[in-house]
């Protein structure tokens, strides 16, 4: 079983004042039990011969980096002449040492990984697939 998880599920995000209300909160708590989840179930069907992992994506250009970008334009003049994907892409390369985003095929070739023989003594892991943005 390979289930989908976010590296923002990996670790606490936002400490202080300024992180208070930050809408992001409920999805990275989500992605933590998604985590969790992951980790009883492989407990629980070990004994079957069943592994249970997780992938967790870093960033792909979705509808939903389009509008965080939109949003860092609209707060931040040194955006103003850059395109959302030119954006997105600034944002990546300060956060993930690969300075490249992730792609669907990145992803499809991790869960392709973990379904195989070839991980047939690997069960229980969080696999981080976001170009080093958080590394455990």
């Amino acid at each position: 079983i390979v289930i989908i998880s976010s590296h923002g599920g990996r670790k606490p995000r936002g400490i202080g004042e300024k992180d208070r209300g930050n809408v992001q909160h409920p999805y990275l708590v989500s992605k933590a039990a998604v985590i969790q989840y992951m980790h009883l179930l492989a407990i629980e069907l070990g004994p079957y011969n069943i592994n249970v992992n997780a992938v967790c994506p870093g960033r792909i250009w979705t509808p939903i980096y389009e509008a965080i970008a939109l949003n860092h334009k609209e707060v931040n003049s040194d955006y103003a002449n850059m395109t959302n994907y030119e954006i997105f892409i600034d944002q990546i390369k300060k956060v993930m040492p690969l300075g490249r985003p992730q792609t669907p095929e990145d992803i499809g070739n991790a869960v392709s990984f973990l379904a195989s023989p070839d991980s047939s003594e690997i069960t229980g892991q969080a696999l981080n697939v976001n170009g080093g943005a958080s590394m455990n």
